[in-house]
Formats: C-alpha cells, sequence, structure tokens
C-alpha cells in the first residue's frame, strides 16, 4: 500500500533534525507534567516561555509541541490519528495509542482495508477506499464505531446479512486506508500483520484484546477443562501474536497446524492453564460470551483462593 506515507515522510523530517509542528491540542490521559530541562539519550525537551514542549537533537530544534506526557523512562508527544511520539533512550519512534492498537487487533482478525474502482454516468472513474469488520455481536461492532470516531473522527456505516445477522460496519476513507496500510495491518486478504515495531507494552496488550475478541476462542470440556486459544489460517500473523505474547512475559503453548475437511489449514496456540488468570486481568476480550466465561473462571480462582 503506498500513497505516501505520513509516518514514515515525518520520521524521515524528525530524524534529520528538521522542523516540524504537530498543530495537536488534545489532553494527554496519561497526565501533564511540566519540565524545564530533560535529557533522553541524543534528545532533549524543555519548556518554551509561552508554554509549550521543545524537541531538540544536539541544540537543534525538531518539534514543538503544545502538550506532552513525561514519564520516567521516556516522554510521549501526541500527533494526529491516534498516534504517539515516543521519545527515550532507545531512541525514537512513533506508536499506536491503545485505542489505536485495540481497532487494528480488530480489522486483523475480522476485518480488512480495500479500495473499489466503478464507472461513473459521466464516464468517469470513482475508487472508494473501505475499511471494514465483520461480526454478529453487535456490542463488538458498537466498539468498532467508537474507535473509529475516537481515534480517525469518523462515522461508520452498518449493512446486515438477513440469512444469517452478520453485521459490516464500513468507514470509507482514503486517508484511515493509508494510514493503515502504513502499519501494514493488513498486507493481503486472509493475511494479517501486528505491528509490534510501532506498540508499546499496553499498545500489545490493547491490539491482542482486539485481535481476540474477534479470532479468539474459549471453549469449556465435558470435564470443565478450559481452553483459551488464538487461531487463523495466516502462520506469519499467529507467530507474532505467539512472540507478542512472550514479549508481555506469558509463556503460550506451541503453534499446532490442523488440516480441515475442505483441505483449508489453520493455526493455533493455547494460553497455559497456570497463565488464564493472568491472561484475564492482562488481556481479556470484548466478546460478550467470551467476557462471562472469563468472568466465571476469575470468580472461581477467587474462591479457591481463599478457602
Amino acid at each position: 500500500m503506498g500513497g505516501g506515507s505520513a509516518v514514515r515522510q515525518y520520521q524521515r523530517r524528525f530524524l534529520q533534525g528538521e522542523s516540524e509542528e504537530t498543530g495537536r491540542k488534545e489532553d494527554c490521559e496519561e497526565g501533564l507534567w511540566k519540565a524545564r530541562a530533560l535529557t533522553f539519550g541524543e534528545y532533549g525537551v524543555r519548556e518554551t516561555k509561552s508554554g509549550e514542549y521543545e524537541l531538540v537533537k544536539k541544540d537543534t530544534t525538531v518539534g514543538v509541541f503544545s502538550k506532552a506526557c513525561i514519564e520516567k523512562e521516556r516522554v510521549l508527544f501526541l500527533l494526529s490519528r491516534g498516534t504517539l511520539l515516543e521519545v527515550s533512550e532507545r531512541g525514537v519512534r512513533e506508536i499506536a495509542s491503545p485505542e489505536k492498537a485495540t481497532l487494528m487487533g480488530m480489522i486483523a482478525s475480522d476485518g480488512g482495508t480495500t479500495f473499489r474502482r466503478g464507472l461513473r454516468s459521466d464516464g468517469r472513474y470513482r475508487t472508494e477506499y473501505l475499511i471494514r469488520f465483520h461480526s454478529r455481536d453487535k456490542e463488538l461492532v458498537e466498539i468498532f464505531d467508537k474507535l473509529s470516531e475516537v481515534v480517525y473522527h469518523k462515522e461508520s456505516l452498518h449493512y446486515t446479512r438477513k440469512r444469517n445477522g452478520l453485521i459490516t460496519s464500513v468507514v470509507y476513507s482514503k486517508g484511515i486506508f493509508y494510514d493503515l496500510g502504513d502499519f501494514n495491518v493488513k498486507p493481503a486478504p486472509y493475511e494479517f500483520h501486528v505491528p509490534r515495531e510501532h506498540l508499546d507494552d499496553e499498545g500489545k496488550r490493547a491490539f491482542l484484546r482486539g485481535f481476540f475478541s474477534g479470532d479468539g476462542n474459549i471453549s469449556i470440556s465435558s470435564e470443565g477443562k478450559v481452553t483459551i486459544r488464538f487461531y487463523s489460517t495466516c502462520r506469519s500473523g499467529i507467530e507474532e501474536l505467539h512472540q507478542t505474547l512472550k514479549d508481555l512475559g506469558f509463556h503460550p503453548n506451541k503453534i499446532r497446524e490442523e488440516k480441515e475437511l475442505r483441505g483449508k489449514t489453520t493455526y493455533n496456540f493455547t494460553i497455559p492453564r497456570e497463565e488464564h488468570i493472568k491472561f484475564i486481568k492482562d488481556i481479556g476480550s470484548y466478546r460478550p460470551r467470551h467476557m462471562h466465561i472469563l468472568e466465571e473462571i476469575k470468580r472461581e480462582a477467587e474462591g479457591r483462593e481463599e478457602e
């Protein structure tokens, strides 16, 4: 996906030491700290006389921001479309906000990005850019709609399939199409990518929660054994999910390959039973059925601890 990457264009300017004005006026949810002068590797942050935050690299101004979120080991600047600029001792990178990471996880599981061209009545071609999410759970569709508004300030349109009740939520936007293309969330149909290089730990948890809400599975055997499973037909994507969980301190079981009757191959892995409570607390799900079962597991575990 091309069209010029806003992320990459900004990074090139930033890393070369050219000035960049964000124009963002949003409040940071992590809390706003006043800073006279802070140093993160070769970058420094200092407060200007007008109360803004100036980012410098070797005494060269590379950005002026209205808001800054300063934490112990990094500083975050708000950019656009749910993206944050993170500056730390490790360097500079753009990361997705938790809301954007959740949205990307949902699209990676049960969504997609595409464009289509059609001939108009005047003989010219018209191109439409679509971002879609599919689900029979209206609660998940509502979450997708809300996240689209929060991150991109765009409303969704709904289409319902009568024969099975599948709801498709669609956002039409060329800008969003290319923004998600920069993160390579859906490189091809039936494939997905976890943009770990653009996710901090909170973003990784949010992406996993969004994905599991769509392509996650929780089953209970007749003996009461609970299985928490990630699955997909995309091997590379499953491997990235597996590694992302390991990044967060989980020890997911080995990836398994399964052949279905019609010849389709799926890949899956499960969460060890001893890490179910950690999964519930750190990841969880937005799917109503999942939430009900996970809450039952949590209550039973808490009951055993009290005995």
